[in-house]
């Protein structure tokens, strides 16, 4: 029990951080008006991060 318990606080750990990462890379691409490359519909597009 305690193992699995510290697998899924590592797990959600590492979410936190990937979100952060995002949001920071995002927010950056913002302050230089840059492009960030996205996937939708299973294809990659390049946006403005403005438009995000």
């Amino acid at each position: 029990m305690e193992t699995e318990t510290k697998k899924e606080d590592m797990a959600e750990k590492i979410m936190q951080g990937f979100r952060l990462a995002h949001k920071r890379l995002i927010e950056k691409a913002k302050r230089e008006d840059d492009s960030l490359v996205i996937e939708r519909d299973g294809k990659p597009i390049r946006v403005k991060a403005r438009d995000l």
